[in-house]
C-alpha cells in the first residue's frame, strides 16, 4: 500500500480508490501483541490528491482472535475502523497526529494502518461462557464475584436499624439545622 506522488498526480481531478488487503499477523507477532490470530485487513477508501497534501479516507475491516480475560479461550473479535489521515511533504506542515510526513514523496499506508489498528485492540474481551455470570470460577478458599454481587452482599451485611429507633436518626439531623 505504497504510492508515489507522481503516480497519484494522475488522479488530481478524481479520487484514487483503494481496495487492498494487508496481512498484519507478522506485525502483531514482532511487537509481542496479544493477538492470537488476525484475518487479513480489508482496507478500502480513497486518496484525495491536493497540490500540497494527500488525504486518505480509510475504512479497515477484519477480525482478531484474542484471549478471553477470564477463561483464556479464543474469542473472535470483529472490527471496523474509520480514519482520515493526511500526508504532507515537510514536518512544518504537520498539524496533529493524523498528519504524516511523506518519505521520498511516497504515500505509505502500511505503518499508518498498523498504528490505527494497534490502538483499537481492546484490553479485555470475554467469551460467551465467561459472560454467563451463573458459573463464576471458585477454588478451595476463594471465589470470583461480580461487582453487582459484591454490592448486594455488602448491603445485606449492613446493620439493620430497629424500626422503633428510626425516628432518633432524624432527631440529630434537625438539631444540626438550628
Amino acid at each position: 500500500m505504497k504510492w508515489s506522488i507522481s503516480q497519484l498526480k494522475k488522479y488530481r481531478d478524481s479520487n484514487f480508490t483503494i481496495n487492498e488487503k494487508a496481512d498484519l499477523k507478522k506485525f502483531f507477532q514482532e511487537n509481542n501483541i496479544d493477538v492470537r490470530d488476525a484475518s487479513p485487513v480489508q482496507v478500502t477508501g480513497e486518496l484525495i490528491v491536493h497540490p500540497e497534501e494527500v488525504t486518505a479516507n480509510l475504512t479497515m475491516k477484519g477480525e482478531w482472535t484474542l484471549p478471553c480475560a477470564r477463561t483464556l479461550e479464543d474469542v473472535v473479535y470483529p472490527y471496523e475502523v474509520h480514519a482520515t489521515e493526511t500526508f504532507v511533504k515537510s514536518k512544518e506542515q504537520v498539524l496533529d497526529e493524523s498528519w504524516h510526513v511523506m518519505e521520498q514523496d511516497m504515500v505509505d499506508l502500511t505503518p499508518v494502518v498498523e498504528e490505527l489498528l494497534l490502538v483499537e485492540i481492546p484490553m479485555q474481551v470475554f467469551s460467551e461462557e465467561a459472560l454467563d455470570m451463573s458459573q463464576l470460577p471458585r477454588g478451595k478458599e476463594w471465589e470470583m464475584k461480580t461487582e453487582e454481587g459484591n454490592l448486594l452482599e455488602q448491603i445485606a451485611k449492613e446493620p439493620k436499624v430497629d424500626p422503633r429507633l428510626a425516628g432518633l436518626a432524624d432527631f440529630f439531623d434537625e438539631k444540626k439545622e438550628d
